[in-house]
């Protein structure tokens, strides 16, 4: 295994999407058959290349420093192109992929503790995704923050509780006046960037907090804690 992981982590950096998914794939079944305890210093190590994909939107487009933009005509037509339509999806089902990935192997207690040592930054990442309201990517990163919270429950409560309750306005009382409010325990933040899961998954990009999917995250995690 230790000659076949180098080969695994350079196929996920591959700019073929197709690749990357069945990399993924690989990598997800082989976790799981060989136990997480040897490839917790792999993800510790090389994880940063698989993280990396679940950072910016599909439909965030990033700009080639590269290459120089071409002068666009007046009567050129600034849709986007099936090129960029493509790319997009491509990008959708990666991601897609990876979550999956992360759920398989939280959820397989053989498997699971391969990801205890970068909790943390997974969950953070994986909770931006799921309060940002991309469609495609909504019931994956849901099954991966259930496998998570499998894990570490308190740890995936703390970080939808923060986001949940910063625009909840009619917030619950504490059981009793023994107990602090919850706009005590986890203050409103006074920028995106102070939201915990921003501060443990890292800066993300296109994944703008969408308070409808806060909402159907929050309640279908509660049915799944109960």
């Amino acid at each position: 295994m230790n000659k076949i992981w180098p080969l695994l982590v350079v196929c996920v950096q591959q700019r073929n999407t197709v690749v990357v998914r069945r990399s993924l794939s690989v990598v997800s079944s082989v976790v799981q058959i060989c136990g997480g305890d040897f490839f917790s210093r792999r993800f510790h190590t090389d994880g940063a290349h698989f993280w990396k994909l679940l950072s910016t939107s599909p439909f965030q487009k990033k700009p080639n420093l590269k290459e120089r933009t071409p002068l666009q005509l007046p009567y050129r037509s600034a849709d986007v192109s099936l090129e960029d339509s493509v790319a997009e999806t491509s990008n959708l089902k990666v991601q897609a992929a990876l979550l999956n990935m992360i759920a398989a192997l939280s959820q397989n207690k053989r498997s699971a503790s391969a990801l205890e040592v970068v909790m943390k930054k997974v969950s953070g990442l994986v909770m931006g995704i799921a309060c940002g309201g991309v469609v495609g990517l909504h019931d994956a990163s849901v099954n991966a923050l259930k496998g998570l919270a499998s894990i570490d429950p308190d740890l995936i409560w703390i970080l939808l509780a923060d986001v949940y309750y910063s625009v909840k306005n009619d917030l619950p009382s504490p059981p009793t006046s023994d107990f602090p409010g919850i706009s005590q325990t986890l203050p409103p933040p006074s920028s995106y960037k102070e939201f915990l899961y921003v501060k443990y998954g890292g800066q993300s990009y296109g994944f703008d907090v969408d308070f409808s999917s806060v909402e159907t995250v929050f309640r279908k995690l509660q049915t799944f804690w109960e």
